[in-house]
């Protein structure tokens, strides 16, 4: 009897950190709060690289936007989605820019956008006034969407006079990842992708928004 008691316990508590409270924010917001990326906290850039046996490519992707819904007290239902333009994109060659945007690569006239999209979080954990999140979406690329899981760390700064030029409080987000060009069929001229070009590309993402009332 002691030994279905003490398994009993064990059983409760792992249902208790799984729960929402174990995602919960050390904040003063209460209720589902809609956060909308700011470049005027920071500059939103999400970072990729491609690394290649003939070269190492680093990009940015600028002019992101996006939108999230976020309950500090329930980081599990956190929803939202980011888009970028194909068209920004910046590899440091003017050149190679175009390429990029160009049809044997991404296709910008077609394909204008780079998006993803939240559907679900398969699990969160909080500490203080940061989560750690495991966010489930659909990442669109070329035209195809392919599911993906990704880690994300958010961090919230609560409103307060060095935060006064945007309304709000403040939050961080974060992530790094890697896709492969095949999985969004982007095959690029015969034989650059794995000699000039990886096969994967590195995505880095620290993104800046704040709470909108």
């Amino acid at each position: 009897m002691k030994r279905l008691k003490l398994t009993l316990a064990i059983v409760a508590g792992a249902t208790l950190l799984a729960g929402p409270a174990f995602a919960q924010l050390a904040v003063k917001a209460k209720g589902a709060q809609k956060v909308q990326l700011n470049d005027s906290i920071r500059k939103n850039v999400i970072s990729w690289l491609s690394a290649a046996p003939m070269e190492n490519i680093k990009g940015t992707a600028p002019n992101v936007k996006g939108t999230f819904s976020m309950d500090p007290a329930n980081m599990k239902a956190v929803t939202g989605s980011i888009s970028v333009p194909v068209k920004g994109m910046k590899t440091g060659n003017p050149i190679r820019d175009r390429h990029l945007a160009g049809k044997d690569w991404l296709d910008a006239k077609k394909f204008p956008n780079i998006t993803f999209k939240i559907t679900a979080i398969k699990s969160a954990r909080a500490a203080g006034k940061k989560a750690n999140l495991q966010a489930e979406g659909d990442f669109t690329c070329h035209g195809v969407t392919k599911k993906i899981t990704v880690p994300v760390e958010i961090s919230w700064k609560e409103a307060n006079a060095k935060t006064a030029r945007v309304a709000g409080d403040w939050v961080k987000i974060s992530t790094s990842f890697t896709i492969s060009l095949a999985d969004y069929n982007v095959a690029g001229k015969a034989g650059v992708v794995g000699n000039k070009v990886g096969k994967t590309i590195k995505i880095d993402a620290t993104l800046y928004g704040h709470t909108v009332r």
